[in-house]
């Protein structure tokens, strides 16, 4: 049975590459948030931080997209709403100048 690690390696990078990605613009299992800080009365909580099996960089900084991987055996919409949330979390700015098509 393919691990989600093995669908990684054998299938998704391999499609990055093709399409003209480059490994300074993939981070594979990369943390992109702190983790949401919750206040409750005179308890302070942090919520869990955001994980993305690849975020692909327009520069260093500058996070473009989320790739969220699933093993072969699981059905693609599988990880729809875990890549949904990770989306929101990035910067509505980068959203807006991609689909306005200013990248």
């Amino acid at each position: 049975m393919i691990s989600e690690a093995d669908t990684c390696r054998k299938y998704v990078l391999p499609k990055l590459y093709a399409v003209g990605w480059s490994d300074d613009q993939i981070s594979e299992q990369k943390t992109f948030t702190d983790g949401r800080i919750v206040i409750a009365g005179s308890k302070i909580h942090r919520r869990p931080q955001k994980r993305a099996d690849y975020l692909l960089r327009y520069t260093r900084d500058f996070m473009l997209a989320v790739v969220e991987a699933k093993a072969a055996y699981k059905k693609p919409g599988d990880g729809l709403q875990q890549a949904a949330a990770e989306l929101d979390a990035l910067p509505p700015s980068i959203l807006d100048k991609a689909f306005k098509g200013e990248l």
